[in-house]
């Protein structure tokens, strides 16, 4: 354990209370020596170190969930639990513990206070004797069974969506880092599916936010729980709020609608005692509206956008705004339920020169996904039907491959094209499942990398 001496220079300038004696300092587990007497003025009692040095003395880490599946811990009350029959392995029931409470089933009811101080896989009886095991609730399951005010992105599309994102993270260093934080901007917060897997993917990047146990008076006597006209409540808040300015990784998630992102962070909130939503920041309005007050906000022209996902009926509209933000090489990624959708964005991404190159198109649904072929092309006047027919003619080997296959398509779809007229050159939308095993798909994933400016 390393040994962390307050300098006089610091510490000769505070005023903290005499319980700040010794504490733990949750990423280096340093400890404090005993301050010296209070004889400092309000106004540097008043000062942010002051303030962070009355909290920290206050605080403990707490780990509010296991660490693994081998971490045994006991249901409290405020836990969510998955109840499910014991001879059933269907979804079962979320429960939100609290010991005065009981939850009625179809096999009678059962008592929350039997539930607390048991741990998970263990059985516990409704009052007519029907068996419910206690589970732990997966991510997977607590987006699939929470109540819901639109579709949710499920988990599995969730799942491939961040693995397309190819987020890698490290956990904070202990010097300072002067990179630009990961910033990511989910457009159509929605239910709060993908904001939760999301965050998770970031969270590894940001330190353990502290968490202050009950109030509790020292062994010199009670101390008031109102220091200089800041409760502790306000400390703890205001120091959420300077914790949030040193985040390694952010997430920026933006509905239109109020009453949708306020479910949505109720939702995120609600999983494992919120123990992702410290990383996710919630806004209502339009992308574009947002992306300008940032950008004036941030007094600066540079990108700081690292990947962005939009969920709208709209995206076109957007496609120019998000260009400046998004820094080189990230990733901007497009969902719809309409592949005419995704079909709209390459053309206008064609036709107004934005700085995008398509990566893939893929479509989303249970099981597996199918990559789609989606792209214009740009008919020949000139092209001759002879040589079409040639392309396009069987060849016989099986094994021919499936780009062959394609410009063989290409070829009959422009020469259709210009069948009865004139010679000017038109543009043509491509879009097509590619090769594979068909699905029935629950939307469709554009994939874009921001490329540089051309000059």
């Amino acid at each position: 354990m390393s040994r962390l001496i307050v300098t006089s220079g610091i510490a000769e300038k505070t005023s903290p209370p005499r319980r700040i004696c010794t504490f733990l300092l949750s990423q280096s587990h340093a400890t404090f020596p005993p301050p010296p007497p209070a004889t400092s003025s309000l106004e540097n009692a008043c000062s942010p170190l002051y303030k962070w040095l009355w909290l920290a003395s206050h605080v403990q880490r707490q780990d509010l969930w296991p660490l693994g599946p081998d971490a045994a811990h006991n249901c409290a009350e405020g836990d969510l639990v998955l109840l499910r029959e014991k001879k059933d392995t269907h979804d079962g029931r979320l429960v939100k513990l609290q010991a005065s409470k009981s939850t009625g089933t179809h096999l009678g009811v059962v008592q929350h206070a039997d539930i607390i101080g048991r741990q998970p896989r263990q059985i516990i009886q409704s009052n007519k004797g029907a068996s419910y095991r206690i589970h732990d609730p997966t991510l997977a399951e607590y987006v699939r069974l929470t109540p819901r005010l639109v579709t949710p992105i499920y988990p599995s599309d969730a799942n491939l969506i961040v693995s397309l994102f190819d987020i890698n993270v490290d956990r904070p260093s202990a010097g300072l880092n002067t990179d630009p934080p990961l910033e990511i901007l989910e457009a159509g917060t929605g239910h709060g599916a993908l904001t939760l897997h999301l965050s998770r993917a970031i969270h590894a990047a940001n330190s353990p936010i502290p968490r202050a146990p009950a109030y509790s008076g020292s062994e010199d006597g009670p101390e008031d729980a109102v220091y200089l006209g800041e409760s502790v409540s306000d400390l703890q808040y205001s120091y959420l709020e300077l914790w949030k300015q040193s985040r390694r990784a952010i997430l920026h998630t933006l509905d239109i609608s109020p009453k949708y992102s306020q479910h949505a962070k109720k939702i995120v909130e609600g999983f494992r005692h919120g123990m992702y939503a410290a990383n996710v920041d919630f806004h209502v309005g339009d992308v574009s509206d947002w992306i300008s007050k940032q950008r004036a906000a941030r007094r600066t022209q540079q990108p700081f956008l690292s990947h962005v996902f939009l969920d709208l009926p709209n995206p076109t509209h957007h496609l120019p705004n998000v260009a400046p933000v998004l820094h080189v090489n990230g990733l901007l990624a497009v969902f719809n339920p309409s592949i005419t959708q995704i079909a709209e964005c390459v053309e206008a991404i064609r036709e107004q020169k934005m700085p995008y190159v398509l990566e893939q198109v893929v479509e989303l649904g249970a099981g597996t996904i199918r990559e789609w072929d989606v792209r214009t092309v740009k008919p020949r006047a000139t092209l001759q039907k002879s040589s079409t027919e040639q392309t396009s003619a069987p060849s016989g080997n099986r094994s021919q491959d499936s780009e062959t296959e394609q410009a063989a398509r290409d070829g009959e779809l422009e020469a259709a094209l210009n069948k009865g007229k004139d010679e000017e050159e038109k543009w043509a939308m491509v879009c097509r499942p590619k090769a594979g095993q068909q699905v029935i798909g629950g939307g469709f994933l554009g994939l874009w990398r921001r490329m540089e400016q051309s000059s």
